[in-house]
């Protein structure tokens, strides 16, 4: 009987130490994300061809990629059914 009671005490009582813990470096985490109020934030949008578009900008990229997928597509779903044994 004595063995059951103290079981019964000590796992509420893991059980809210365990909670404390969590609690406490939640805390910790979200006062450590704190952002200080002076931030300045430079964002550069040119990159490095900045005269020009980037590769996957240009229309006929996107058509070869489209052909390609497509010719897949087909090759695979018309394959022929040798498989198939007629009687």
């Amino acid at each position: 009987m004595a063995m059951i009671l103290k079981r019964s005490v000590i796992h509420p009582l893991i059980a809210m130490i365990v909670a404390l813990e969590a609690f406490v470096f939640r805390a910790a985490i979200v006062v450590a994300q704190d952002v200080p109020k002076n931030v300045d934030v430079n964002v550069d949008v040119k990159g490095p061809n900045s005269g020009g578009t980037v590769w996957y900008g240009n229309w006929w990229v996107w058509a070869i990629g489209i052909a390609v997928f497509l010719i897949i597509i087909v090759a695979l779903t018309n394959r022929s059914r040798t498989d198939v044994v007629e009687r």
